[in-house]
C-alpha cells in the first residue's frame, strides 16, 4: 500500500511495523460513513472510538476483518485527494508509455 499522508486517518501498527487497522475519522469523513451504512446496514463488528459525550467520532477498520471496506475507502480518499491535480490527456499518457515500452499497440 503506498504511503499517501491521508487526512482524516490515522494507522495502526503491529510490532514489526506493520499496518494492521486504520482509524478513519467520523467527522472528516462523514458522508462516506453514511454511504457505508447506507450499504451494508447498521455495523456490528466494528470498533469505534467516542467522544466525552458518548457520540461515535472514529471507526476502527481491521484490515484482516475490513479489508474489503478498506479498500472502498482508501480508493474514495485517494480520489478525493487528487481532485484537483492537473488531468493529463489520454493521448498525452499513451504517448509516453508507447515511448518507454510500455504500452505495445
Amino acid at each position: 500500500m503506498p504511503n499517501y499522508n491521508m487526512r482524516g486517518v490515522q494507522f495502526l501498527t503491529d510490532n514489526e511495523g506493520n499496518k494492521t487497522a486504520a482509524i478513519v475519522d467520523l467527522k472528516e469523513h462523514s458522508e462516506f460513513w453514511v454511504d457505508v451504512l447506507a450499504e451494508c446496514g447498521e455495523p456490528i463488528d466494528f470498533q469505534f472510538l467516542v467522544d466525552g459525550e458518548g457520540e461515535k467520532i472514529a471507526v476502527v477498520l481491521e484490515f484482516e476483518k475490513h479489508g474489503e471496506l478498506w479498500e472502498d475507502v482508501y480508493d474514495s480518499l485517494t480520489i478525493e485527494s487528487r481532485k484537483d491535480e492537473p488531468r493529463v490527456p489520454w493521448e498525452e499518457v499513451k504517448r509516453q508509455l508507447e515511448k518507454k515500452g510500455m504500452l505495445n499497440v
